[in-house]
């Protein structure tokens, strides 16, 4: 096998790879997008949740003591789900990075094996050129 086609067979290997490692990181930022998405559908769903119960509540000190308690557990709830979806916002931050990176990568290397092929292309035109000018000048010589 001759040096640059070892060569290519490389620069083809690592592009394999870093299409691999796109496609993964594309598929973890696609799961990260939806829970973020489903926790902010929970805070929507809570917030609704609490306004149906304080329409609901009753006027009565038993009553009212039970919703402050369902008030402090919403609370609760809701700033939970607030950090998950702070945290699932930084993680899909830092994996956009991640796909940027990965996607510059796969260019540069797809990049390199096209200047790898054109090269090729070239050395060998060149060659047919010599080649070409060698058989004119047996010609000429007789």
């Amino acid at each position: 096998m001759r040096r640059r086609e070892r060569e290519e067979k490389a620069i083809n290997q690592l592009i394999r790879v870093a299409r691999a490692r796109a496609d993964e990181v594309q598929a973890r930022l696609a799961g990260l997008e939806t829970a973020k998405a489903s926790a902010e559908r929970s805070i929507a769903l809570l917030v609704e949740a609490v306004a149906a119960e304080e329409r609901n509540a009753g006027a009565g000190a038993p009553a009212m003591l039970d919703f402050a308690r369902y008030l402090r557990g919403a609370e609760e709830k809701r700033r939970s789900l607030e950090d998950t979806r702070k945290t699932l916002s930084s993680q899909i931050v830092a994996l956009q990075t991640d796909l940027h990176d990965a996607f510059a990568e796969l260019k540069k290397l797809e990049h390199l094996l096209e200047m790898s092929e054109r090269s090729a292309a070239a050395r060998a035109q060149q060659k047919e050129i010599a080649e070409a000018a060698d058989i004119a000048a047996m010609r000429r010589r007789g």
